[in-house]
Protein backbone atom coordinates (compact mmCIF):
# COMPACT_ATOMS: atom_id res chain seq x y z
CA UNK A 1 0.00 0.00 0.00
CA UNK A 2 3.02 2.16 0.71
CA UNK A 3 4.14 1.39 -2.53
CA UNK A 4 0.82 2.43 -4.05
CA UNK A 5 0.90 5.71 -2.08
CA UNK A 6 3.96 6.82 -2.88
CA UNK A 7 3.46 6.21 -6.84
CA UNK A 8 0.12 8.22 -6.78
CA UNK A 9 2.27 11.16 -5.34
CA UNK A 10 4.91 11.10 -7.44
CA UNK A 11 2.67 11.26 -10.24
CA UNK A 12 1.05 14.28 -8.83
CA UNK A 13 3.98 15.45 -8.32
CA UNK A 14 4.78 15.63 -11.99
CA UNK A 15 1.31 15.93 -13.13
CA UNK A 16 1.38 19.47 -11.30
CA UNK A 17 5.45 19.78 -12.63
CA UNK A 18 3.73 19.75 -16.12
CA UNK A 19 0.73 21.82 -15.51
CA UNK A 20 2.94 24.49 -14.41
CA UNK A 21 5.20 24.65 -16.87
CA UNK A 22 2.32 25.02 -19.31
CA UNK A 23 0.91 27.66 -17.63
CA UNK A 24 4.50 29.33 -17.38
CA UNK A 25 4.62 29.09 -21.24
CA UNK A 26 0.83 30.75 -21.86
CA UNK A 27 1.46 33.17 -19.52
CA UNK A 28 5.01 34.28 -21.50
CA UNK A 29 3.63 33.38 -25.18
CA UNK A 30 0.44 36.10 -24.06
CA UNK A 31 2.65 38.34 -22.91
CA UNK A 32 5.17 38.46 -25.45
CA UNK A 33 2.74 38.17 -28.40
CA UNK A 34 0.89 41.12 -28.34
CA UNK A 35 -1.14 40.03 -31.69
CA UNK A 36 -2.48 36.62 -30.35
CA UNK A 37 -3.74 38.43 -26.71
CA UNK A 38 -5.72 41.25 -28.93
CA UNK A 39 -7.10 38.01 -30.77
CA UNK A 40 -7.90 35.76 -27.45
CA UNK A 41 -9.09 38.84 -26.03
CA UNK A 42 -9.66 42.13 -27.65
CA UNK A 43 -11.29 44.04 -25.30
CA UNK A 44 -8.65 43.10 -22.97
CA UNK A 45 -6.56 44.50 -25.22
CA UNK A 46 -8.16 47.65 -26.24
CA UNK A 47 -10.01 46.60 -28.92
CA UNK A 48 -13.39 46.78 -29.94
CA UNK A 49 -15.76 45.88 -32.63
CA UNK A 50 -17.03 48.25 -35.33
CA UNK A 51 -18.23 45.51 -37.79
CA UNK A 52 -18.57 41.82 -37.42
CA UNK A 53 -15.73 40.13 -36.83
CA UNK A 54 -13.97 43.72 -37.51
CA UNK A 55 -12.16 45.31 -34.36
CA UNK A 56 -10.22 48.62 -34.27
CA UNK A 57 -7.87 50.01 -31.64
CA UNK A 58 -9.55 52.40 -29.24
CA UNK A 59 -7.16 55.11 -30.44
CA UNK A 60 -8.26 55.10 -33.40
CA UNK A 61 -10.51 58.11 -34.80
CA UNK A 62 -13.59 58.04 -36.27
CA UNK A 63 -12.07 58.94 -39.82
CA UNK A 64 -9.70 56.18 -39.31
CA UNK A 65 -11.97 53.49 -38.63
CA UNK A 66 -14.35 54.62 -42.10
CA UNK A 67 -11.27 54.80 -43.96
CA UNK A 68 -10.88 51.13 -42.81
CA UNK A 69 -14.36 50.05 -43.62
CA UNK A 70 -14.18 51.83 -46.85
CA UNK A 71 -11.10 49.69 -47.54
CA UNK A 72 -12.83 46.37 -46.98
CA UNK A 73 -16.01 46.91 -48.67
CA UNK A 74 -13.23 47.80 -51.75
CA UNK A 75 -11.33 44.33 -50.73
CA UNK A 76 -14.35 42.59 -50.78
CA UNK A 77 -15.52 43.38 -53.96
CA UNK A 78 -12.18 42.43 -55.71
CA UNK A 79 -11.93 39.24 -53.88
CA UNK A 80 -15.42 38.42 -54.97
CA UNK A 81 -14.44 38.73 -58.80
CA UNK A 82 -12.24 35.71 -57.83
CA UNK A 83 -14.13 33.80 -55.20
CA UNK A 84 -17.89 34.61 -55.65
CA UNK A 85 -18.66 32.35 -52.19
CA UNK A 86 -16.29 32.79 -49.11
CA UNK A 87 -14.85 30.24 -47.89
CA UNK A 88 -12.32 32.02 -44.61
CA UNK A 89 -13.76 34.45 -42.35
CA UNK A 90 -11.14 35.40 -40.00
CA UNK A 91 -11.23 38.05 -37.32
CA UNK A 92 -9.65 41.59 -38.49
CA UNK A 93 -7.32 43.34 -35.42
CA UNK A 94 -7.02 46.66 -37.16
CA UNK A 95 -4.15 48.57 -35.14
CA UNK A 96 -4.98 52.45 -36.88
CA UNK A 97 -3.71 54.75 -34.46
CA UNK A 98 -0.16 52.01 -34.63
CA UNK A 99 0.22 51.92 -30.84
CA UNK A 100 -1.36 48.73 -29.81
CA UNK A 101 0.59 47.81 -27.04
CA UNK A 102 3.82 46.42 -29.61
CA UNK A 103 7.40 47.10 -30.01
CA UNK A 104 8.73 50.01 -31.85
CA UNK A 105 10.22 49.31 -34.93
CA UNK A 106 10.33 48.11 -38.38
CA UNK A 107 6.18 46.73 -39.00
CA UNK A 108 4.82 44.76 -41.61
CA UNK A 109 1.90 46.02 -43.53
CA UNK A 110 -0.39 43.16 -41.82
CA UNK A 111 0.21 39.75 -40.33
CA UNK A 112 -1.82 36.82 -40.64
CA UNK A 113 -1.91 34.17 -37.98
CA UNK A 114 -3.58 30.93 -40.42
CA UNK A 115 -7.00 31.80 -40.85
CA UNK A 116 -7.76 33.21 -37.32
CA UNK A 117 -6.94 36.47 -37.70
CA UNK A 118 -5.13 38.98 -39.20
CA UNK A 119 -3.09 42.09 -37.26
CA UNK A 120 -3.08 45.04 -39.37
CA UNK A 121 -0.98 48.22 -38.66
CA UNK A 122 -1.96 51.61 -40.13
CA UNK A 123 -0.52 51.50 -43.09
CA UNK A 124 -1.99 48.07 -43.93
CA UNK A 125 -5.69 48.89 -43.94
CA UNK A 126 -5.95 49.39 -47.63
CA UNK A 127 -8.28 47.89 -50.47
CA UNK A 128 -5.03 46.18 -52.19
CA UNK A 129 -3.10 44.92 -48.67
CA UNK A 130 -7.10 44.06 -47.07
CA UNK A 131 -7.68 41.55 -50.29
CA UNK A 132 -4.50 40.31 -50.37
CA UNK A 133 -4.47 39.02 -46.83
CA UNK A 134 -8.28 37.98 -47.58
CA UNK A 135 -7.16 35.91 -50.95
CA UNK A 136 -4.60 34.16 -48.91
CA UNK A 137 -7.32 32.72 -45.91
CA UNK A 138 -9.56 31.99 -49.10
CA UNK A 139 -6.26 30.17 -50.38
CA UNK A 140 -5.37 28.52 -47.28
CA UNK A 141 -8.93 27.52 -46.45
CA UNK A 142 -10.10 26.05 -49.38
CA UNK A 143 -6.50 23.85 -49.56
CA UNK A 144 -6.97 23.13 -45.56
CA UNK A 145 -5.48 24.64 -42.57
CA UNK A 146 -4.61 21.57 -40.68
CA UNK A 147 -2.76 20.38 -44.09
CA UNK A 148 -1.30 23.63 -44.04
CA UNK A 149 0.60 23.36 -41.05
CA UNK A 150 2.35 19.57 -41.78
CA UNK A 151 3.00 20.66 -45.24
CA UNK A 152 2.93 22.80 -48.23
CA UNK A 153 0.17 22.40 -50.47
CA UNK A 154 1.61 24.88 -52.98
CA UNK A 155 4.54 26.73 -53.52
CA UNK A 156 4.93 30.15 -51.49
CA UNK A 157 5.52 32.19 -55.21
CA UNK A 158 2.27 30.78 -55.93
CA UNK A 159 0.48 31.48 -52.86
CA UNK A 160 1.83 35.18 -52.90
CA UNK A 161 1.52 35.59 -56.78
CA UNK A 162 -2.47 34.57 -56.99
CA UNK A 163 -2.73 37.09 -53.67
CA UNK A 164 -0.87 40.33 -55.47
CA UNK A 165 -3.63 39.27 -58.98
CA UNK A 166 -6.66 38.67 -56.78
CA UNK A 167 -5.59 42.40 -54.91
CA UNK A 168 -4.89 44.00 -58.41
CA UNK A 169 -1.74 45.15 -56.78
CA UNK A 170 -0.77 48.23 -59.29
CA UNK A 171 3.20 48.04 -57.87
CA UNK A 172 3.40 44.67 -59.60
CA UNK A 173 1.11 44.55 -62.28
CA UNK A 174 0.10 46.02 -65.35
CA UNK A 175 -3.10 47.01 -66.30
CA UNK A 176 -5.50 48.74 -68.97
CA UNK A 177 -8.92 50.23 -69.13
CA UNK A 178 -8.74 48.63 -65.14
CA UNK A 179 -8.27 45.42 -65.72
CA UNK A 180 -4.48 43.39 -65.66
CA UNK A 181 -3.03 42.47 -68.41
CA UNK A 182 -0.04 40.84 -67.02
CA UNK A 183 2.77 41.21 -64.67
CA UNK A 184 5.04 44.21 -64.95
CA UNK A 185 8.19 43.31 -67.52
CA UNK A 186 11.56 43.10 -66.10
CA UNK A 187 14.73 40.70 -65.43
CA UNK A 188 13.16 38.98 -62.10
CA UNK A 189 14.43 36.61 -60.15
CA UNK A 190 13.38 32.93 -59.72
CA UNK A 191 10.80 32.99 -56.96
CA UNK A 192 11.69 30.25 -53.85
CA UNK A 193 8.94 27.31 -53.09
CA UNK A 194 9.39 27.68 -49.83
CA UNK A 195 8.05 29.95 -46.84
CA UNK A 196 11.16 30.38 -44.49
CA UNK A 197 13.77 31.68 -48.36
CA UNK A 198 10.49 33.35 -49.64
CA UNK A 199 10.54 35.58 -46.76
CA UNK A 200 14.13 35.61 -45.85
CA UNK A 201 14.78 37.09 -49.64
CA UNK A 202 11.78 39.56 -49.83
CA UNK A 203 13.35 41.58 -46.95
CA UNK A 204 15.57 42.72 -49.22
CA UNK A 205 14.05 42.09 -53.02
CA UNK A 206 9.88 42.56 -52.09
CA UNK A 207 9.54 44.47 -55.31
CA UNK A 208 11.64 41.47 -57.76
CA UNK A 209 9.83 38.56 -55.47
CA UNK A 210 6.42 39.35 -56.12
CA UNK A 211 6.30 40.57 -59.44
CA UNK A 212 8.52 37.28 -60.37
CA UNK A 213 5.49 35.56 -58.14
CA UNK A 214 2.87 37.30 -59.96
CA UNK A 215 4.24 36.80 -63.38
CA UNK A 216 4.62 32.62 -63.06
CA UNK A 217 1.68 32.63 -61.81
CA UNK A 218 -0.38 34.27 -64.42
CA UNK A 219 1.55 31.91 -66.74
CA UNK A 220 0.40 28.61 -64.83
CA UNK A 221 -3.41 30.22 -64.24
CA UNK A 222 -3.15 30.56 -68.38
CA UNK A 223 -2.08 27.08 -68.60
CA UNK A 224 -4.88 26.04 -66.43
CA UNK A 225 -8.02 28.10 -67.76
CA UNK A 226 -7.22 31.16 -66.26
CA UNK A 227 -7.85 32.68 -62.77
CA UNK A 228 -11.22 32.82 -63.34
CA UNK A 229 -11.27 29.09 -62.93
CA UNK A 230 -9.38 29.09 -59.43
CA UNK A 231 -11.94 28.41 -57.16
CA UNK A 232 -12.61 24.86 -59.75
CA UNK A 233 -8.84 25.21 -59.39
CA UNK A 234 -8.21 24.64 -55.97
CA UNK A 235 -11.04 22.01 -55.44
CA UNK A 236 -8.38 19.78 -58.03
CA UNK A 237 -5.66 20.85 -55.81
CA UNK A 238 -6.70 19.55 -52.66
CA UNK A 239 -7.99 15.97 -54.01
CA UNK A 240 -4.68 15.88 -55.57
CA UNK A 241 -5.42 15.98 -59.32
CA UNK A 242 -3.48 18.41 -60.29
CA UNK A 243 -0.32 20.00 -58.62
CA UNK A 244 1.38 23.29 -58.73
CA UNK A 245 4.98 23.20 -59.87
Amino acid sequence: MQDKRGLRLTWRRWLFVVVALIGAASAFLLHSEPHLRAYLCPTCSGFHEVSPNIYADSQATDAQIEAALQGFDAARDRLHKIYPNRAADPVWLLCLSGNCGVSDGPRPLAMAYLNLFVFVYPDGATATILAHEMAHGELHARLGTARRLVSQPVPTWFDEGLAVLVSQDSRYLEFASGAVTGCKAGDWPEPPSDQSSFRRQAATEAEALYTASACKTIAWLDDHGGINATPALMDRIRSGDIAVR
